[in-house]
């Protein structure tokens, strides 16, 4: 395998959604603490994982700042939830979930991004095309001003690219 950190992000994200639902079937609340605790991982994860693909030094560093930085922000967010404190809730979401967490998103998609430019090869290259293609066009339906809930699901599309890229054996890498 590839990126085992890789492919261990991928999962997180992905599963983020499935396991917040059922979550919220079982227990009934508290969702937003498992949703930005599985956010929060997934970052961290991903933060190391850069490291395993062969983009530019700059660019790994950049992506692995990103993500360091997201996990940071989704864990903070977490703990406001569970701790109900007014002060941290204020800085986790008003100052640092809104804007900050946007332009660090961007950021580790454009690490994304220049991954599949870079190094990936085959399938995953057609399936980070498609992937990359519908977040961009969700992200501009979102900038024209689109309330839709959908369209933020779709920017976890790159990590089925991950997830693909991660998961290919060293002799797979470049094809």
């Amino acid at each position: 395998m590839r990126s085992r950190r890789g492919f261990a992000a991928a999962v997180v994200f992905l599963l983020l959604l499935p396991v917040a639902a059922l979550y919220q079937i079982v227990v009934g609340a508290g969702t937003e603490v498992v949703i930005h605790g599985a956010l929060a991982l997934g970052a961290a994860l991903l933060s190391l994982a850069v490291f395993d693909f062969r983009t530019p030094r700059w660019v790994a560093w950049t992506g692995c700042a990103a993500a360091a930085l997201l996990a940071v922000i989704f864990l903070l967010q977490g703990v406001s939830d569970l701790a109900r404190n007014e002060p941290l809730t204020h800085l986790a979401y008003q100052q640092l979930g809104q804007r900050v967490e946007r332009w660090l998103g961007r950021v580790v998609l454009l690490w994304c991004l220049a991954g599949w430019f870079v190094d990936s090869r085959g399938k995953t290259r057609v399936v980070g095309a498609v992937a990359f293609a519908t977040v961009l066009c969700a992200e501009v339906v979102i900038v024209m001003g689109s309330q839709a809930a959908g369209l933020k699901a779709l920017s976890l599309l790159p990590f089925v690219w991950l997830l693909l890229e991660a998961k290919k054996a060293p002799g797979e890498v470049g094809r």
